[in-house]
């Protein structure tokens, strides 16, 4: 097995064509860099949104703003939070070419989510109906499309295609778990009930949509009547001039120095079958150790660059491909969490693993390197792993490796529990079950955790430069 993201050269050349048309402005930041307590479900850079695909100039799911308006936003987040709210975005900054892609989609034939987002409208009645934009302020880098979390909001769901669409004015309990507090319909409802001072919603989505429109138009953002989501920054330094940079992941050192949580595993060499963890949280401008080192198992032939977070250190060989034995060496995200339990108190999204879940390992499938239900789905593959078949999966949690997938870059990475102390994997990170229990119990989103792996020397190589703790 495999799976998610490698380091610099060959995430240069994924991106290549893509940065060929416009380079990020020195103006523009990533939120998680100003404040990574404000949640993130960039929904345009999935399936989950009313056009049914990624939009064009989504390579990555991250929020991007001004700097104004992200420091903004940080303010109504800190105000938020000492009431016990807080705050999750949608969307941020919508390059230009996004912007047009909508526009084709609301010309074209086929309603792949029309039951979800928009079962009363017309989608050719869009833009009279103000729902979509020829011009877009999204694409100005001060507008945001956000909800608010906090007290009795359900966690969120795990969303997949195969999921039941259901009618954005359902009520509550019945709509689609976006884990954030009643608003009265859900997000990108085109419907009259997402107007922001629609009479027809229960009076708690109203002091729901009173209490995020205030703490958002004390700093600075004014609303948008016909979307309670939507807010644009108004402040001084909002910009005027449109934009189309593509979104891309953010660098290790950027996502590095928002991190507060950070799992560090190093081996001797590259083909070290064994290495060490270490558990870190933000002290400062520094990380300090939380509890003992770890032993790990590795892949059964050592470790090889993966494709994670982006930055300036040239990758090189060895290089991870799909079934090559190699756990991804690199800086990663950490995803879902999964295991055979129904349920997990972990702050983690969790993922209860049946009979029929199968992470695919088949490179050609449209379904490469996903977690995918194989009884709801019809199949384009041809080879897969059962994830119920394998003891070790009993808790686990997903590396980003190669995520949006390459073909043949890696697939199924992940945290799980080790047959023995001196037993390889097929490409993840294994661990004693009390030690993953642990990181269950730890990891926190809110607080952007990373996974930084790689053999000795590399890390040495690049601790300096990315402020990495020594070992």
């Amino acid at each position: 097995m495999n799976r998610f993201y490698r380091l610099p050269s060959l995430l240069l050349l994924c991106i290549s064509a893509i940065a060929s048309a416009e380079s990020r402005p020195g103006h523009m930041v990533y939120l998680r860099t100003i404040d990574s307590t404000i949640e993130q479900d960039i929904r345009y850079a999935g399936a989950h949104n009313f056009t049914g695909h990624p939009l064009d100039g989504y390579a990555a799911a991250e929020c991007l703003l001004t700097l104004e308006a992200a420091n903004a936003l940080a303010r109504v987040q800190a105000s938020l939070r000492t009431q016990g709210y807080g705050l999750k975005v949608f969307d941020c900054y919508r390059p230009s070419r996004a912007v047009a892609d909508m526009g084709r989609f609301a010309t074209e034939p086929g309603d792949p989510r029309k039951a979800e987002f928009y079962p009363r409208v017309d989608k050719q009645d869009f833009w009279r109906l103000g729902y979509v934009a020829r011009v877009s302020n999204h694409s100005r880098g001060s507008t945001v499309d956000l909800t608010l979390t906090g007290p009795d909001a359900p966690p969120a769901a795990t969303w997949t295609p195969s999921a039941t669409q259901v009618d954005c004015t359902a009520p509550y309990a019945q709509r689609w778990h976006d884990g954030a507090r009643d608003m009265g319909t859900g997000f990108d409802c085109f419907d009259e009930r997402a107007h922001t001072d629609n009479a027809a919603i229960n009076a708690t989505a109203k002091g729901n949509r009173q209490r995020l429109s205030r703490a958002m138009e004390k700093e600075g953002f004014s609303g948008y009547s016909k979307e309670w989501w939507h807010f644009t920054y108004t402040g001084t330094g909002a910009p005027n001039n449109v934009m189309d940079f593509p979104i891309t992941p953010v660098s290790a050192r950027e996502a590095l120095d928002a991190s507060r949580q950070l799992i560090v595993v190093t081996s001797k060499n590259w083909d070290d079958i064994q290495g060490t963890a270490q558990r870190y949280e933000r002290d400062g401008q520094a990380f300090r150790k939380v509890g003992d080192g770890f032993a790990v198992v590795l892949g059964k032939n050592g470790m090889a660059w993966g494709k994670g977070l982006g930055s300036d250190e040239p990758g090189g060989e060895p290089v991870k491909r799909e079934g090559d034995g190699k756990a991804p060496a690199g800086v990663f995200n950490l995803g879902t969490a999964f295991g055979y339990d129904d349920k997990s108190a972990t702050k983690l999204p969790y993922l209860a693993l049946t009979p029929t879940i199968e992470c695919v390992d088949d490179s050609q499938s449209q379904r490469y390197n996903e977690l995918v239900d194989g009884s709801k789905i019809s199949k384009d593959w041809n080879s897969s792993e059962r994830m119920r078949n394998e003891a070790g999966y009993r808790q686990g949690i997903v590396i980003a490796h190669n995520t949006p997938p390459s073909p043949a870059s890696g697939s199924c990475i992940f945290f799980h529990i080790w047959r023995s102390p001196t037993s390889p994997t097929a490409g993840c990170t294994a661990m004693d079950q009390a030690d993953i229990a642990r990181l269950f119990d730890w990891l926190d989103p809110r607080q952007q955790p990373l996974l930084v792996q790689m053999p000795e020397a590399q890390y040495e190589h690049v601790r300096e430069r990315w402020n990495l703790p020594k070992r």
